[in-house]
């Protein structure tokens, strides 16, 4: 009886790996499953990844991005997931797992096939696949009406006309034809799908995302901070900086030209650089950009003393619950899944998305280093209950023996998790 094997489907793998299936992929082959991935664009040196994209097919993609955005069209005209069932990781899987599948190299109309042909579950990032066009609807509503008039078609990812209607429409016939389980990291997003009409032919799973909390753990903060050259005095503001339409940095910007605190700060920027320039010589700045190996990313983190995720739009929040792990409190706003996952106020402080509520909650942080302390072990606390990768991949461990089962695919027997 040969054993069960699992096929990982996503964008890439070592950017993003704790989130797009690849550390699921290699955790799964260190408990003896049969698992592969197939990404998009491999640039990792995993033997059991295996990349689609070729020179000729980079090529048609960027010719048929612009056709797509030219003729405001989102995930239509790709024709690369169409050779799948002539994949031999494809042919040779029990299960199929689908990650990021709206990043520009995947079809919708494909699913139907394959989602026919293998048992498949489907993790959603964002609310893309709920709405017209946008990975985040903010206050809209028409989402649940089947979209058009749309009132912002600039926003993540802008279309130069007004085809929402259509792309839900299109969405709608190719998910009624589909057979999948649907994995949403957060009750905000399992909300979200229990409304939408577009997802009332699937099976809706809550199953939070995971890190490892021995990588993601306390660490000697004086000693993170000197390697970066921070000041011991300081007290360092984590944040991510990232000029895009939902993750807050313009209230980032606007709270610290109204900081008034007689204490030493360093702005700690992770992602992009420059946003924080004209701060130069108030705060003391430290600019690390993105970070790809996990274990220099957790030893930075270590380095802060609190966490700044103020987005106006968020379905998970991964950073947030990785300086949970490293037992710093963070800030965040409501109306996203942010206070669900850090399990605010335990662990977090939820604020209106207003500037000055903002700062009062900056300055009562900075300047208060037992509050601090007492939040920050409360957030290690849940991280680890809450969000350990063992934790993850047991669930999900389940839901594909579940998967499986229910239509006769399965070759052994999983224990279920305790």
């Amino acid at each position: 009886m040969k054993q069960f094997s699992i096929l990982q489907v996503g964008s890439t793998d070592e950017e993003g790996a704790r989130f797009n299936g690849q550390d699921v992929h290699k955790e799964l082959r260190a408990r003896g499953f049969r698992s592969h991935h197939l990404v998009w664009l491999k640039t990792g040196n995993d033997p059991d990844t295996t990349q689609i994209q070729t020179p000729r097919s980079n090529a048609m993609q960027q010719k048929l991005r612009r056709i797509e955005y030219n003729n405001s069209v989102q995930s239509l005209l790709y024709p690369f997931v169409f050779d799948f069932p002539l994949r031999q990781q494809f042919q040779q899987a029990d299960l199929v797992h689908y990650h990021l599948i709206h990043t520009g190299y995947f079809n919708l109309g494909a699913l139907p096939m394959l989602t026919r042909m293998k048992p498949s579950v489907w993790t959603m990032h964002d609310p893309w696949a709920m709405t017209g066009h946008c990975v985040h609807p903010f206050a809209c509503e028409r989402w649940k009406i089947g979209c058009g008039a749309c009132p912002d078609l600039n926003i993540m990812f802008p279309l130069i006309k007004d085809n929402t209607a259509f792309l839900w429409r299109a969405k709608k016939f190719f998910y009624a034809a589909s057979r999948i389980d649907i994995v949403l990291a957060s009750k905000w997003m399992m909300k979200m799908a229990e409304a939408s009409p577009l997802m009332s032919n699937f099976r809706l799973h809550h199953i939070p995302f995971g890190i490892d909390t021995k990588i993601f753990a306390p660490g000697d903060t004086a000693a993170c901070k000197a390697k970066l050259g921070i000041p011991r005095e300081n007290v360092v503001i984590g944040l991510r900086a990232n000029a895009n339409d939902f993750k807050g940095l313009e209230y980032i910007q606007k709270a610290f030209e109204h900081l008034d605190i007689d204490l030493p700060i360093t702005i700690l920027a992770f992602n992009q650089k420059g946003h924080f320039d004209k701060f130069l010589g108030r705060y003391h700045i430290v600019e690390v950009g993105w970070i790809k190996e996990t274990d220099k990313y957790a030893e930075i983190l270590q380095a802060c003393d609190l966490f700044l995720m103020p987005s106006t739009a968020e379905s998970f929040g991964m950073m947030a619950i990785e300086s949970m792990a490293c037992a710093k409190p963070s800030i965040v706003f409501d109306g996203t899944a942010l206070p669900e996952v850090t399990f605010a106020p335990v662990g977090a402080i939820s604020i209106a998305p207003n500037v000055d509520e903002l700062v009062k909650a900056m300055k009562h942080l900075i300047s208060d280093a037992k509050a601090r302390q007492h939040m920050g072990a409360e957030a290690r606390n849940i991280a680890v209950q809450n969000y350990d990768f063992t934790l993850h991949v047991d669930r999900m461990q389940r839901l594909y023996e579940n998967c499986a089962s229910r239509s006769g695919t399965a070759k052994t027997k999983v224990e279920e998790p305790a």
